[in-house]
């Protein structure tokens, strides 16, 4: 599974932050939709919820109320089980240190190749900063610890699953073709108004009319990128087309070695990349690195379904009650 699959298919993580309203809609959006033993949820969390997915999936937000209504309760579900769990390991004292939390990013990283500036880039994509990716790292060596504690075994992954896996092709060596890339990379944040938003897309108009003009892409990416690597002229080094998001990889596969591609709007903001080379490349893992893989991917797969399992046990003992 490769980074970016891998960071999505992550549990959602939420991060409710302030938020404001005109008065006229405050009285019907902070109404409490949902209480979690002690704590409540709000209808504004929930929207704002709704909000960040549909900004990431990139779709249009839902007009039928019938299936927006469906999907609201999807995701208030999910942000019940989220606050559960989190008062789970703040009643069972579960933590993550950041020498822990740095660890496992590091071997993230050292899984699939990547550098800081490619890990920063595989994010953005999605919208997510890399803060928000440790704090969603974070959060799943959290639940894992807390599904160990609370089911009061460790789960142990076999060499005879592993050979299972193997031999079902979990893992796979495929010829790949890969890019090196140069980002410009021009954020637009979640909450920005109209005419901040509008800026932005200004200065990408211009940045890409000087890059037609002939402008080296480096300098501009040094100029006016708030990506990776910007200093080093965006270059980001070579990424396998199976991780780019489908909107940049349709716009780069089109390139030869030396084009740029035109503005690409993505959930966190705006992008241009150039391609600096192209090559193909059969991957061939080591068996030591191809069992590693299948051992977490086994791994993962088994917290998750003892953690449904113990979520709705902790469901049928708390007290949850739902006003939507």
């Amino acid at each position: 599974m490769s980074p970016r699959k891998l960071i999505v298919a992550l549990s959602i993580w939420f991060l409710i932050g302030p938020f404001s309203f005109d008065i006229a809609r405050a009285e019907t959006l902070d109404r409490i939709v949902a209480v979690v033993n002690s704590e409540i949820i709000l209808y504004g969390d929930l929207q704002e919820q709704m909000s960040r997915l549909e900004k990431v999936s990139g779709n249009p937000p839902i007009q039928d109320p019938a299936m927006r209504a469906k999907i609201e309760r999807e995701v208030l579900d999910s942000m019940i089980r989220q606050r559960l769990t989190e008062q789970e390991a703040k009643r069972l004292k579960i933590n993550v240190s950041n020498s822990e939390l740095d660890m496992a990013i590091e071997g993230i990283k050292r899984e699939h190749g990547f550098t800081d500036a490619q890990l920063q880039y595989m994010n953005s994509q999605d919208g997510q900063t890399m803060a928000q990716f440790r704090e969603r790292i974070r959060t799943e060596l959290q639940r894992a610890r807390l599904i160990e504690k609370v089911i009061k075994s460790k789960i142990v992954i076999t060499e005879e699953q592993i050979n299972a896996g193997l031999q079902s092709g979990k893992e796979s060596n495929p010829s790949t073709e890969r890019r090196r890339l140069a980002v410009i990379f021009l954020p637009i944040a979640e909450k920005a108004g109209t005419e901040t938003a509008a800026g932005v897309e200004k200065l990408a108009n211009k940045i890409l009319a000087d890059l037609k003009a002939g402008t080296a892409f480096g300098k501009l990416a040094g100029e006016y990128s708030q990506g990776p690597a910007a200093k080093e002229g965006g270059d980001i080094g070579y990424i396998d087309s199976d991780e780019l998001m489908p909107a940049i990889d349709s716009a780069v596969r089109r390139l030869q070695k030396g084009q740029f591609t035109e503005i690409i709007k993505t959930p966190g903001g705006l992008y241009i990349l150039k391609v600096l080379d192209v090559e193909k490349e059969h991957r061939v893992s080591s068996d030591t690195d191809q069992r590693e893989k299948i051992r977490r991917q086994l791994y993962q797969e088994e917290v998750n379904r003892k953690f449904e399992t113990w979520i709705k046990d902790l469901e049928s003992k708390s007290f949850i009650q739902i006003n939507l």
